[in-house]
């Protein structure tokens, strides 16, 4: 029998994602078998600038976010992200930042991701700032030479591919968006539910298998 496993897709830049950080937390800590990927889901013509009606859809959405999860939005992010005049939601540095460290585990990509989110969501960083992530993966340990990768073409290929991989398993699935978490067995692919962990990422299963399909 193949041994099951998790997959999370997530974007760090994406405010349901950010109100599933416990619940991605909690799944990596179990002793399941798990796999992360970057979506890169804000690229090109699909990444918005706030003041063109994004902004005013994420304000929107906060109090239900933060109700639903418990994760708190600060000021420093409405103010200079949501509801800046010139800001652009944008994945591509983030996703390269993601797989510069993906081959170190998912423990590794996480850590960098609350690292990020904490700036992004907490400080109000922008999404677009190159110097700042570069910082972020120094500060995770990485290589200045290495960190300092972030906007070459290999890197965006790579961080390409992971987000192609993620788009394929999606698909396959009928998930529309992310936070997605899917569980395979196999050459089986289904979507769970984990939604129902949202406040109470403290139960989370250690075992795949408990996790509800949709």
């Amino acid at each position: 029998m193949s041994e099951e496993k998790l997959i999370v897709i997530y974007d760090t830049f994406c405010g349901w994602c950010y109100g599933a950080a416990p619940v991605f937390d909690a799944i990596v800590d179990t002793d399941a078998k798990v796999e992360v990927l970057h979506r890169h889901l804000f690229d090109g013509p699909y990444a918005p600038k706030m003041s063109e009606g994004k902004g005013a859809q994420i304000l929107k959405l906060i109090p239900h976010v933060e109700g639903l999860t418990g994760q708190i939005f600060s000021e420093a992010f409405k103010d200079n992200i949501a509801r800046s005049e010139t800001e652009v939601l944008a994945s591509g540095l983030s996703a390269q930042a993601a797989a510069l460290v993906h081959d170190q585990g998912p423990e590794k990509e996480f850590a960098l991701r609350h690292r990020l989110e904490t700036l992004h969501f907490g400080e109000g960083m922008s999404s677009t700032d190159r110097q700042a992530i570069v910082d972020a993966l120094i500060a995770e340990g990485v290589a200045p030479d290495q960190a300092e990768r972030i906007g070459t073409p290999e890197l965006e290929a790579k961080a390409t591919a992971y987000a192609e991989r993620a788009k394929v398993l999606m698909a396959a699935v009928g998930s529309r968006g992310v936070p997605t978490v899917l569980k395979v067995s196999g050459d089986h692919v289904t979507q769970v539910d984990h939604q129902t962990f949202y406040g109470r990422p403290e139960t989370v299963p250690a075992n795949p298998a408990e996790f509800t399909s949709i």
